[in-house]
């Protein structure tokens, strides 16, 4: 299975929410706290496989003719989401954070299913221990940019908050 994600370029953290949080007043900064906010998100995305603002993902499986299951690779399902197997609308989808498709009997060969994942469309919808996880992440690196002794993952506080969120294969 492979997939990509074509992400919206919603903020999920407000600009003044980010400059808040890492105590900054002036102006001069914005971009670059914006774009460390950005980061973060995309490394707490990854970690997680979850979409914080609504993006469109589109896989290819190879299916072998049953009734395969097929675990949609991010989470959660954007509550309007309509799921297509091959541009055709899909039929059963179950679950919300973790959504799984059903594909119909004698689906053969490669199949692309294509869907909207997110908890909405701008900050106001993404939870606020996960707008936190990433203003903790974008404040230490804003913090100790230029440094050469910064270890590369989550920082302890992002991590904690993010592992709620991250989901667990059997």
């Amino acid at each position: 299975m492979t997939y990509t994600r074509t992400p919206t370029l919603a903020s999920p953290v407000s600009l003044d929410d980010a400059k808040q949080h890492v105590r900054v007043l002036a102006d001069d900064d914005d971009l670059l706290i914006q774009k460390y906010v950005l980061a973060a998100a995309r490394e707490i995305e990854a970690y997680c496989e979850i979409a914080l603002t609504r993006q469109t993902i589109s896989l290819t499986v190879l299916a072998e003719g049953e009734a395969d299951i097929i675990a949609l690779p991010v989470g959660p399902l954007a509550s309007d989401a309509e799921v297509t197997i091959n541009g055709v609308p899909a039929g059963t989808v179950t679950g919300r954070m973790w959504p799984s498709i059903t594909l119909p009997t004698g689906t053969t060969g490669h199949v692309v299913i294509s869907y909207d994942a997110g908890f909405g469309d701008d900050a106001r919808s993404v939870p606020d221990d996960l707008q936190l996880a990433i203003m903790e992440q974008a404040a230490f690196t804003y913090d100790n940019r230029g440094s050469m002794d910064v270890k590369p993952g989550l920082v302890p506080a992002a991590a904690r908050i993010a592992a709620r969120y991250k989901r667990v294969r059997l």
